[in-house]
């Protein structure tokens, strides 16, 4: 009975959720915004849950929308976080449908950056309750909910697990999409590795540095010059001097 319920729940949200789109900006230091778009069939919308979430330490609400479209709710939330810890307590995990997840943000031995996330639906250990319940919610869904994530990372992109097609290297944008027909009873992990470029800081301090040393050589010549003309100019003197 335990292990019914949230799965029961799992097919409740299901059947009216219809997508959930999500966009997520990723600084250096762990801090980002998230932009997300959750259509859901109701009739009544839940701003109550959109306010607690806000209120989340480390979390900062810069807009949030809803507006009815047909029979469904559409929620529209765009927010900061402070750290990947901060983003990952927005994660209730109340259900089996969990498209929120966990995020890791790593670096390896190489110097390398590992970004995961992973997101799951549905048990993970499968049984014969599991495909009771998958066969329910095959049969009743006529159209499945498709998750979409989208990752702005702040380095270069090296390889992740997602199409070709998906990854961007000039914006830095790597792309996700999930069937949740598919992901049934499983969980997905998304995967970027990144390397870090030189900053802008480290640039500028080298243009400075660069620039000094030109204009000291410079100075310098310019200095040689001068005394060089200089001592030419006093030998003219004295050997007209010595003329007289």
């Amino acid at each position: 009975m335990k292990k019914l319920l949230p799965l029961l729940f799992a097919l409740l949200l299901l059947a009216g959720c219809v997508e959930y789109n999500e966009e997520l900006w990723l600084n250096p230091d762990g801090s980002g915004r998230a932009k997300l778009r959750l259509v859901h069939r109701s009739n009544y919308a839940n701003t109550q849950e959109i306010m607690r979430k806000a209120e989340l330490p480390g979390i900062h609400l810069i807009d949030s929308q809803v507006a009815k479209s047909g029979h469904n709710m559409v929620y529209s939330v765009t927010f900061k976080f402070d750290s990947i810890e901060a983003f990952n307590n927005v994660n209730d995990q109340l259900s089996a449908a969990d498209f929120w997840g966990n995020v890791t943000l790593n670096r390896m031995p190489d110097g390398n950056i590992v970004f995961k996330r992973r997101i799951s639906l549905g048990s993970q250990d499968t049984d014969a309750i599991d495909d009771i319940l998958e066969g329910i919610y095959s049969q009743q869904q006529t159209e499945h909910p498709v998750w979409t994530y989208k990752l702005h990372v702040p380095w270069k992109i090296l390889t992740a697990n997602t199409a070709a097609e998906y990854i961007d290297q000039k914006h830095k944008t790597v792309t996700w999409k999930y069937d949740t027909l598919q992901m049934w009873n499983k969980y997905e992990i998304m995967s970027v590795e990144m390397k870090k470029g030189i900053s802008w800081l480290v640039i500028a301090l080298v243009v400075v540095v660069a620039a000094l040393v030109v204009f000291f050589a410079i100075w310098l010549i310019r200095i040689s010059k001068r005394s060089h003309l200089k001592d030419a100019l006093q030998h003219q003197k004295e050997r007209a001097e010595q003329d007289k």
